[in-house]
Parts: structure tokens; C-alpha cells; sequence
């Protein structure tokens, strides 16, 4: 009999942790949410490639992921060959799960996700930001770019248009913006 209770309350403490861990998780989900920006949605691999096709990373690139998820698009920014490749997001979960992502790749020299809003964001030495964010965030990024970035910098949005400004260049719903010169 002591035996079945041990079992019973090992497998009722295995079930409260798990339950923690997903309310945790995936009420942390909803923190990009209140902060202005756009839930956690993965990019699909293939869009990933469209994006990073149209930025045609350098070496002299540093690439700003603005809501940086899982990390995937900083990591392919650095496997690309960008000099320092940085994201952007507020979900503690994320961010550790991104850096090590990093840390597993050997990326640490040239990639790094930082546990900061995107509002926080310090555009000034970057030329290439990665966007995948929702229409209502996307009139106040776009005021973050036109003050921080300089003329010749590159924005890459997934799905969303930043209002007022055309595209350069678009490969589906991929869409190159280019910073013209400031008058």
C-alpha cells in the first residue's frame, strides 16, 4: 500500500509541475501581446529562406531581429556571415531557449538574443532589421526605424507592410524596404 501512495504522489507532483511550466510558458506567450508587439509564431523555414534571400547578408551587416522568437532568424543572420547578429525578445523562455540555441552552434562571437523590448531597441549602428510583427505594432516600429537607422539600411518584413512606405523589392509576402536619404 505505501508503495501505490508513493506512485500517487509522484505521478500528482508530475502532474502540477507540468501544469506550472505550461502556464508559465504559455502565459508568457501573451507578454509580447500587452507590450505592443506580436505573439511568439515561428517562422516557416521556407519563408526564412525568402527573407534572408532578399537581405543579402554581408559581413559588414549588423542584423536586429525585433521580436526574435526562437532565435532562428539571428542564427541564420550569423550563419550568413552578418558581423554581429542581435534580437530583440521580452519572453524569458525564448531568450534562454535562443542563446542556447547560439551556444550549441558556436555563434556566441557574432550572435546574441537580449532579454529587452524592442522598444528598448538601439537601432543606431544597425543596417538590417528583421520584422515579423502584427499590423497595429507596425506604425510605431516604423517611426523607431526612420529615427534610428541611417540611409541605405535594410528592412525585411514578413507578412505585414509598413504603412505609408512601398517596397523596394517583394518575393511573395517578403517584403525589402530600403532607408532613403533623410532630407
Amino acid at each position: 500500500m505505501d508503495i501505490i501512495i508513493f506512485f500517487l504522489i509522484l505521478v500528482a507532483s508530475l502532474v502540477i509541475t507540468l501544469n506550472l511550466f505550461a502556464i508559465y510558458w504559455f502565459g508568457s506567450m501573451l507578454i509580447p501581446v500587452f507590450a505592443g508587439g506580436a505573439p511568439y509564431v515561428p517562422t516557416h523555414p521556407e519563408i526564412l529562406k525568402r527573407m534572408l534571400a532578399l537581405a543579402q547578408i554581408t559581413s559588414n551587416d549588423v542584423v536586429v531581429d525585433l521580436g526574435s522568437g526562437d532565435g532562428r532568424l539571428v542564427i541564420a543572420a550569423a550563419r550568413a556571415g552578418a558581423r554581429q547578429s542581435i534580437g530583440y525578445e521580452i519572453h524569458p523562455g525564448l531568450v534562454r531557449f535562443s542563446n542556447w540555441k547560439i551556444k550549441q552552434s558556436g555563434l556566441e562571437n557574432s550572435a546574441i538574443v537580449k532579454n529587452e523590448s524592442m522598444w528598448k531597441a538601439d537601432l543606431s549602428q544597425t543596417n538590417l532589421v528583421f520584422l515579423y510583427q502584427i499590423p497595429y505594432a507596425m506604425g510605431r516600429i516604423k517611426r523607431l526605424l526612420e529615427r534610428d537607422l541611417a540611409p541605405g539600411s535594410r528592412i525585411i518584413s514578413h507578412a505585414f507592410n509598413i504603412p505609408g512606405w512601398e517596397p523596394d523589392e517583394a518575393n511573395g509576402n517578403v517584403l525589402l524596404y530600403i532607408i532613403k536619404n533623410r532630407v
